[in-house]
């Protein structure tokens, strides 16, 4: 057993706790206490003590892409259909074995964040390998695009979709229609039955853009050729993109990542079928597309989370640094709202919220301690000034993946691997910047 202290202890179920302490039994949470207390039941055994730190539950990011993190620092703000088409250029540059190091990078880099959990867009099995061999759990989303409905068995079969009962027990599959724009309404629906038959969740990039926004209202903008060319069935459906996928049938306790174009007819459709939607920030300003209404989302009952999204469209993957730019946009957050965001709300929009997301007995033993100071405020302290040089320590499911603010494996290896995908992927981004100038 392991005995873990820290002046504060966030559980997010409840208030903090001054000088705390989580006593951990394997892969799980022993119990949650006053430190003085576990000290006199808990003798002889092993002990860190994090002076100076809050101990919080692990963060849940709850939309990233994992495999895109070399690309970090390539692509600059830019307009979202112009970001869409210049990525997209670079990706198809790189092997699966490419794909596989970017993604243990961003492994790497959200446990230093302190992020134990994700809900990761996966091209193929590679992202859920690289992030079961780092500690890094959670739920990775098979992305589905540019298929027609008759193939989606075939390639999941050929991607490493797994079969049930076949996955690590800290990670779950899920499966992704990239956008309405890029996987057609059959294909989307067959996505739909197939999250259904295997009990795993559903996931979609919605209403992101004003470029999406002009595509599904008057078939026209700039993803109309990108609609022609990946989704050969869909048809202008002269609505929302919300209003459109109902129509589909496919919003039942589905996840929506962005939410940027949202009506109130839309945001109460969602209320109604218990759709929650994962907020990015910081992308949505990267990619120009606006601000999602989360006040009225929020006040709808729609269930919340936060994600920082790729690399190639953030700064970084600090979940900590997008609490803030979230903050900033809605002042009537408080700090305990977001740290609830980014852990126990993270969980539940995920489906994981039995298992992760708060310090409670029982639960996975995820824990992050983050150095604040000196403070009667932990919570506040933490959002505003927590980031991945303050991450002390991380442990995903009983096992100190961060220590000291180090890394128990060698994650300079995996830079130097993913610099080099980071090469390809730059030669592949300039040669398509050459050829459009052409």
């Amino acid at each position: 057993m392991r005995l873990v202290t820290a002046d504060w202890v966030l559980p997010i179920s409840g208030p903090p706790m001054r000088r705390g302490a989580v006593l951990v039994d394997g892969e799980r949470i022993a119990r949650v206490g006053p430190a003085i207390e576990l000290e006199r039941e808990a003798v002889s055994v092993e002990r860190s003590d994090f002076d100076g730190c809050a101990l919080m539950p692990g963060l849940v990011n709850a939309h990233t892409h994992l495999a895109l993190t070399a690309f970090g620092g390539l692509l600059g703000p830019d307009e979202f259909t112009a970001w869409l088409g210049r990525l997209a250029g670079g990706i198809r540059a790189l092997q699966p074995s490419d794909i596989e190091a970017s993604a243990r990078l961003g492994a790497a880099r959200s446990l230093a964040c302190g992020v134990t959990t994700v809900g990761d867009i996966a091209y193929g099995a590679v992202s859920m390998r690289a992030a079961e061999g780092l500690g890094l759990g959670g739920v990775f989303f098979w992305e589905v695009l540019g298929l027609r409905a008759s193939e989606l068995d075939a390639y999941l079969e050929d991607a490493g979709f797994p079969h049930p009962g076949a996955t690590p027990p800290d990670a779950t599959p899920g499966i992704s229609p990239h956008a309405v724009y890029s996987s057609g309404p059959e294909l989307i629906r067959a996505a739909r039955r197939v999250a259904d038959e295997r009990a795993v969740p559903f996931c979609m990039h919605v209403a992101e853009s004003q470029a999406e926004d002009d595509l599904v209202h008057r078939g026209e903008g700039p993803l109309r050729r990108l609609a022609t060319r990946l989704a050969d069935d869909f048809v202008t459906p002269h609505s929302s993109t919300v209003a459109y996928l109902d129509r589909l049938g496919v919003l039942d306790h589905a996840i929506a990542v962005h939410g940027v174009r949202l009506d109130a007819e839309d945001i109460a459709t969602l209320a109604r079928r218990h759709t929650a939607v994962v907020l990015c920030p910081r992308s949505n300003d990267f990619l120009k597309v606006g601000v999602a209404p989360m006040d009225q989302l929020e006040e709808a009952g729609v269930a919340l989370a936060l994600g920082t999204d790729s690399a190639a469209s953030n700064e970084d993957l600090d979940l900590f640094e997008e609490a803030r730019a979230l903050m900033r946009l809605h002042s009537g957050l408080t700090a305990a709202s977001v740290l609830a965001l980014v852990t126990s709300g993270g969980a539940g929009v995920l489906g994981l919220d039995d298992d992760r997301g708060r310090l409670e007995q029982g639960l996975r033993a995820d824990l992050a301690a983050v150095r604040i100071g000196p403070t009667e405020r932990p919570e506040e302290a933490l959002v505003e000034t927590a980031g991945t040089s303050a991450v002390e320590a991380v442990m995903s499911g009983g096992e100190w993946r961060i220590r000291h603010g180090s890394a128990a494996l060698d994650t300079g290896a995996i830079e130097r691997e993913a610099s080099s995908v980071r090469e390809k992927a730059l030669l592949a981004l300039e040669r398509a910047g050459e050829d459009s100038g052409r």
